[in-house]
């Protein structure tokens, strides 16, 4: 199935902004992360415009991975 990864910050630019992955049926947004790296506790992301902690992911879905910005 296909998803498209959309990344933002730092994993855009070692990755690219966005991406379509062709991916196994029934895989967990967090294991797509931990292959790319990408700790999704310092990221904020998003499934279909929808913030989500894990999920297993659909043909067509939009995932989008945000860094948290700190700052003061």
């Amino acid at each position: 199935m296909r998803v498209t990864l959309i990344l933002y910050g730092e994993h855009a630019l070692k990755h690219g902004p966005r991406k379509e992955l062709e991916v196994e049926e029934g895989k967990r947004v967090s294991e797509l992360l931990r292959e790319l790296g990408i700790s999704p506790g310092e990221h904020h992301v998003l499934v279909n415009e929808r913030k989500v902690d894990d999920c297993r992911l659909k043909d067509g879905d939009v995932v989008k991975v945000l860094p948290v910005v700190y700052g003061g």
